[in-house]
C-alpha cells in the first residue's frame, strides 16, 4: 500500500501505534519515502494530523489505506535518513535509568548501549540533539527514569520539574 502510493502521489490513512501510550492513532499522511535506519525501516511523511514531518515505523502501521487525494506537495523529497536521525546536528550522549514500566524506551527510541542497572532497572545511553527534548521524556517517564549523564541535564530537568510542581502550588491547586 505505501508503495503504491509513492508510486501515486498519493495521501494514505494509517493506524499508527503509538507504544508509549499502547494506543492506536489514525493519520493522514503524505509519503514521500521509505528509508532503512540501522535495522529497522520507516515511512518518512508530511503527517496532516501533526502538521509536521514525521518517521512512522513501518512495522507498528497496523492498518494502511491509499486514499485518491493527491498529497499536497508532490515535489516534497524524503529526508535523508541514511546516515541516522541527527546527521545535521551536534548530539550529546545521555544516560538513563530505567525502572520496569519506563523500559518501553528502548524499543521506540535508538539506544547505543545498555546494561542492568540495579533492583531490576536498566542504564540505557541514547543520542539527543536537544536538552529540551530531554526535559520532555523525563516528564513522561517520571517516576519511572532517572537521568544519570550529563549532571546538567540532571539538574536542568530538576529545575524545571520543581519550577512545574511551583506554578500548582501558587495557583492554589492541589497536586496530590
Amino acid at each position: 500500500v505505501l508503495e503504491s502510493a509513492l508510486a501515486h502521489g498519493h495521501q494514505v490513512q494509517i493506524t499508527y501505534h503509538v507504544p508509549s501510550r499502547d494506543q492506536e492513532s489514525r493519520r493522514i499522511v503524505d509519503p514521500r519515502g521509505l528509508a532503512r535506519v540501522e535495522d529497522l525501516l520507516y515511512l518518512d511523511a508530511w503527517c496532516h494530523t501533526a502538521g509536521g514531518d514525521r518517521a512512522f515505523r513501518v512495522d507498528r502501521i497496523v492498518a494502511a489505506t491509499e486514499l485518491d487525494s493527491p498529497v499536497a506537495d508532490p515535489g516534497a523529497r524524503a529526508r535523508d535518513l541514511t546516515g541516522g536521525w541527527f546527521t545535521d546536528a551536534e548530539t550529546t550522549t545521555v544516560t538513563l535509568r530505567l525502572a520496569p514500566p519506563a523500559r518501553w524506551v528502548v524499543e521506540y527510541y535508538p539506544v547505543t548501549d545498555q546494561r542492568p542497572g540495579p533492583d531490576g532497572t536498566i542504564d540505557v545511553d541514547l543520542e539527543v540533539a536537544s536538552e529540551e527534548w530531554v526535559k520532555s521524556l523525563l516528564l513522561r517517564l517520571a517516576p519511572h527514569a532517572r537521568l544519570l549523564a550529563p549532571a546538567a541535564y540532571a539538574d536542568a530537568f530538576v529545575t524545571a520539574a520543581r519550577a512545574a510542581l511551583r506554578l500548582y502550588d501558587d495557583d492554589g491547586v492541589d497536586s496530590a
